[in-house]
């Protein structure tokens, strides 16, 4: 996995790679996504997903402009059967399509989460083709909260024959 590189989104929306050990500054945005969860909990999951040199699994933040996070991302790094798409593939189907794996995202701005839901994956999308991915995979784009990522990219949405859904990169 590479790192991240911080990026400027609109109104100074900041992403970047998130590996300090210390989570208590996402804990509000964690306990939202986790609602059902306890505190040791979330920190023993973002210890599996966050430790140092990770190949496999990292963590996305976006902080503002007042140094506040207000979203993250949580992702995996997956093979997944290349017959499982609507595939161009000319391959054999035993073959593995390499996929960057959205596991969790989640805004503690609810005005704002669709721009921030935006940047996430925009941010995502540049480690995923870093790595050679031939896919992102995301939760289902059919909330509201994905409308900005559905217009940009609506020509390379694959439908996955599942609750999930893939963007061809």
């Amino acid at each position: 996995m590479s790192s991240v590189k911080v990026s400027n989104h609109w109104g100074n929306l900041i992403i970047g790679s998130y590996q300090s050990k210390d989570i208590n500054p996402l804990m509000p945005i964690l306990q939202q996504e986790f609602p059902n969860w306890n505190s040791k909990r979330i920190k023993s999951y973002m210890e599996l997903v966050n430790h140092e040199n990770s190949e496999v699994s990292g963590v996305l933040a976006a902080k503002n402009e007042s140094g506040y996070y207000v979203g993250c991302l949580i992702y995996t790094f997956q093979q997944i059967d290349k017959s499982r798409f609507n595939n161009r593939s000319n391959g054999s189907s035993n073959e593995a399509s390499n996929v960057f794996v959205i596991e969790n995202i989640n805004s503690c701005i609810p005005i704002l989460q669709k721009k921030i839901f935006l940047a996430l994956i925009d941010e995502a999308i540049k480690i995923a083709q870093t790595n050679e991915c031939d896919y992102i995979e995301l939760p289902t784009l059919a909330t509201h909260s994905y409308e900005l990522v559905k217009e940009k990219y609506n020509n390379s949405i694959e439908d996955p024959k599942s609750f999930r859904t893939y963007i061809r990169l």
